[in-house]
């Protein structure tokens, strides 16, 4: 959503700092270690692409990282991460001509309308190779809501848990572990979902 875009856009720098201060969810390490060496990663949503496109890399896994915030995504781009390549579009523009072993969405997500929420799976089911990972955040219960962040407004909506395993296993994704209200140190989400591309 264009409001998501503008305001991402008018945080860039905060957002930055925020996320050199955290850490790495151990989450995102067990993702990494599930990846093949030479693996190519899809990270929707990248941002900076610290600390996960970072990590990632760092881990002998190839990465594209795609966001429509230009001011987030220029950070990632003068980073020069090795084996990361960023590229300015929005999930819904993206085309790619490749699979991928995993994708990564984090935060992504429950940024878009509430409408077009069935229509991700299948999408991203179609970039996944047989065997692929895909982990990504999400909310707990139906609704759409504005918050707000930095002073600046957000747009979040989603589905609920039952129905996004239904729309998961549809588009041929087993879901290997579906966390609600999750909580470590480095971060704390209302649900987090590993699935699988199914051979």
């Amino acid at each position: 959503m264009d409001i998501n875009r503008k305001s991402y856009n008018s945080i860039a720098h905060q957002w930055a700092e925020e996320r050199r201060q955290g850490g790495l969810s151990k989450l995102v390490i067990d993702f990494a270690s599930r990846i093949t060496s030479g693996g190519h990663i899809l990270d929707i949503g990248c941002g900076t692409g610290f600390p996960v496109a970072a990590y990632m890399a760092g881990q002998g896994l190839e990465v594209t990282g795609i966001d429509f915030a230009e001011n987030l995504l220029k950070k990632a781009i003068d980073a020069h991460y090795p084996k990361a390549r960023f590229i300015h579009t929005d999930f819904w523009s993206f085309a790619p001509d490749e699979r991928y072993d995993g994708i990564m969405a984090f935060d992504s997500f429950f940024h878009f309308d509430i409408k077009l929420q069935p229509e991700i799976y299948p999408r991203v089911a179609g970039w996944m190779r047989p065997g692929a990972y895909l982990l990504f955040t999400h909310g707990a219960s139906k609704g759409e809501i504005t918050g707000s962040m930095y002073g600046q407004p957000f747009y979040y909506s989603c589905l609920d848990t039952s129905t996004v395993h239904a729309l998961m296993q549809d588009a041929g994704l087993e879901v290997i572990y579906s966390l609600e209200k999750y909580r470590e140190a480095q971060m704390d989400r209302d649900l987090v979902i590993l699935g699988q591309k199914r051979d």
